[in-house]
């Protein structure tokens, strides 16, 4: 088969067209004996940069300029834009994958403060905290959720960013992972997903339906309020923007425990005492995000942050508010808890509510607490 000659007249006339030919022609010679007349120096500063400026256009760090409404964010230097782009890339993720997991037949790394498993929670809500990522990022949690009485033992695991010791706590249980949930795309969240799909073949994966590609081994997305289950176990999606763009909230709760205090899976977006940086969103995104949280979360619904940041952060909301005796009650806790080696995890909504000065905050107020340009 022979694809038959186009009767279409040439736009241009033939001798014009063979002058264009031979200038095009002429170009591309120049341009291949200019990139081979470079030196060794001279391709290395090329290609570095080439790659920088990738960096630099991938990364999702907010700005005035990108944000589309002119809102509040914190002013990110070029370095910083560079190294979040970066990040986000899968050379990264190998690398920080190969340098902090801990691997199948080792110990895992001790966290800051040596902080033990713990397993709390009523028999149709049981969640176990495991310490994961040693010191690296400041102490991370993950979290095992499970129905006792479940005769398949059916579990959600949250943010396993060090996948091998939360498979072995999830041995320890006798539990059958199904679900993944993964609260925004950090590595120190999500980079352990790809290790763990490997490890539970048919595993749910699942994030909030704005990440677009940076979740490892994702399946499911999931819209604002919208809900899966596993078992009786009620699971439930929140998207706060802020801390990154694709940040959500997972509110798990037990049909067959309807009166018990709800969990919620905060990941970098709501601490004790505070809130993680802004990276991706404007105040003004957070702001609407913690305000969704308030009005959305019942007061006595339990708050499970993805990190141990509880003591600096009362610490710092005390020494800036001397008046805020909730804060300096809360920081006594979780003094006592962390001396016995507890994670200070979980606080309420109503604590938060009352202690918590990104919580109480205005959006002027907030925008100052987030370091944004005004």
């Amino acid at each position: 088969w022979r694809r038959a000659p186009s009767t279409r007249p040439s736009p241009l006339p033939d001798p014009v067209r063979m002058v264009v030919i031979s200038y095009v022609r002429a170009a591309v010679s120049a341009t291949a004996s200019a990139i081979w007349a470079l030196s060794l120096r001279r391709w290395g500063l090329l290609s570095l940069g080439s790659s920088l400026l990738y960096l630099w256009n991938i990364s999702t760090l907010s700005s005035r300029r990108r944000n589309s409404d002119n809102s509040p964010c914190p002013e990110h230097g070029p370095l910083l834009r560079i190294m979040y782009g970066l990040f986000s890339t899968w050379l990264a993720e190998r690398v920080l994958g190969h340098l902090l997991h801990t691997r199948p037949d080792e110990p895992q790394a001790e966290q800051i403060g040596g902080t033990l498993p713990s397993v709390m929670g009523p028999r149709e809500l049981r969640i176990k905290v495991v310490p994961i990522l040693g010191a690296a990022f400041g102490g991370n949690y993950a979290y095992l959720i499970w129905d006792e009485d479940d005769p398949d033992r059916r579990a959600i695991v949250v943010d396993p960013a060090d996948p091998y010791p939360v498979l072995r706590a999830a041995e320890e249980e006798r539990l059958n992972v199904e679900v993944l949930l993964t609260t925004h795309w950090h590595f120190d969240h999500s980079g352990g997903n790809a290790t763990f799909a490997r490890e539970v073949p048919g595993l749910r994966v699942v994030a909030s339906d704005r990440e677009r590609g940076r979740v490892p081994a994702l399946t499911e997305r999931l819209a604002d309020e919208q809900t899966i289950a596993v078992g009786r176990l009620l699971v439930t999606a929140h998207s706060v923007p802020g801390h990154t763009l694709g940040s959500a909230v997972f509110q798990i709760s037990s049909s067959a425990a309807p009166a018990a205090p709800h969990a919620a899976f905060t990941g970098d977006t709501l601490f004790c005492g505070g809130c993680g940086r802004l990276f991706e969103g404007s105040s003004l995104q957070l702001h609407a995000s913690l305000r969704r949280l308030r009005t959305r979360l019942a007061p006595n619904c339990q708050v499970f942050s993805g990190h141990e940041y509880a003591d600096m952060l009362l610490t710092m909301a005390v020494r800036s508010d001397p008046s805020n005796l909730a804060a300096l009650r809360k920081l006594r806790q979780v003094r006592d808890l962390r001396l016995r080696k507890q994670p200070s995890v979980p606080s309420t909504m109503a604590e938060e509510c009352s202690f918590n000065p990104w919580m109480k905050a205005t959006p002027l107020d907030l925008a100052r607490l987030c370091g944004c340009e005004m």
